[in-house]
């Protein structure tokens, strides 16, 4: 199933239900209200709804997103300080608020994925980087808003193109780093000239991540040198202890298992043509026409 069918299906299981339920733990809900969406890029991040409870000692808002990727970029998102990501959902919390917030969340908040986050942080170096410098990217108006000097037409985002970026102080200068994953690396290849034609930027293409610098050349360089595509391939089984061994035991029975199924489909055949002929006997012997059946001759000799 593709990823927007798999979305729609989270935005219809869960428009218009309640998030936060009548009791949080030991705090009973005291009043509940709708919350709008906060910054421009919500309708890009996956946005669901959102609500305030107030549980008398405190008060807390729950922001539903789409899937995890959406809560991920909205966390990295000005607008998010103070809130924590419990799933696909950001929540804050105002008064005397419980210290195991983040499980109670997650046990009473409805439909909360677990699914992994995005891993293209793990791209940026973290030598230089400006704290809480990191955006993540999932359309025209992130990328406008976090690194405006690259145009979306550049990105490609009908692609399905997510982006991160970062910015760096560097000797000499500031450098904006941001690296664009596709799914597949040929979209990664054609879109890389669209990049480089970008004045003021440095691009390179590694696996299907397009990695950009914007800034002095020399220190963009030096970014881009440190970011490389590894593929990561993860083991979910774990392998046998020995390995197998054909011995003469295993092979003798494996010969009489086939002469076992050879049998079977022998007596099968067999019964079956007995069936078959029994009825046809039968119905002759009842009078039944059709069961003498017909025989065409064709005389070909010296033709």
């Amino acid at each position: 199933m593709s990823r927007s069918l798999i979305l729609a299906a989270v935005f219809i299981s869960s428009a218009g239900a309640a998030i936060w339920p009548p009791k949080l733990g030991q705090y009973a809900v005291k009043s509940e209200a709708s919350v709008a969406p906060a910054g421009a890029q919500a309708e890009e991040f996956g946005f669901v709804e959102g609500e305030r409870a107030d549980y008398g000692a405190f008060e807390v808002t729950a922001s539903q997103f789409k899937d995890v990727t959406g809560a991920y970029a909205a966390s990295l998102d000005p607008s998010a300080k103070g809130s924590i990501r419990v799933g696909n959902y950001l929540v804050s919390c105002e008064g005397k608020c419980p210290k195991d917030l983040a499980g109670l969340a997650d046990a009473s908040l409805p439909h909360v994925s677990h699914a992994a986050v995005p891993t293209l942080e793990s791209y940026l170096p973290s030598k230089g980087q400006l704290a809480r410098s990191e955006r993540y990217i999932l359309g025209p108006t992130g990328l406008k808003t976090n690194i405006p000097e690259i145009p979306a037409s550049a990105v490609n985002f009908d692609f399905g193109t997510e982006g991160q970026v970062a910015r760096y102080r560097t000797p000499g200068g500031p450098v904006a780093l941001a690296v664009f994953s596709y799914p597949l690396p040929s979209m990664a290849r054609q879109q890389l000239p669209e990049f480089q034609n970008i004045t003021g930027a440095t691009a390179k293409r590694t696996g299907p991540l397009v990695v950009v610098a914007v800034g002095p050349s020399a220190a963009s360089a030096k970014l881009l040198e440190s970011v490389n595509y590894e593929g990561v391939v993860a083991e979910n089984e774990k392998p046998p202890e020995k390995p197998l061994e054909l011995k003469p035991e295993s092979a003798g029975k494996m010969v009489l298992a086939i002469l076992s199924l050879a049998g079977l489909l022998l007596a099968f055949c067999l019964l079956s043509g007995l069936a078959v002929g029994g009825m046809l006997r039968l119905a002759r012997r009842f009078g039944y026409s059709a069961a003498e059946g017909s025989m065409t001759t064709l005389h070909l000799e010296g033709k």
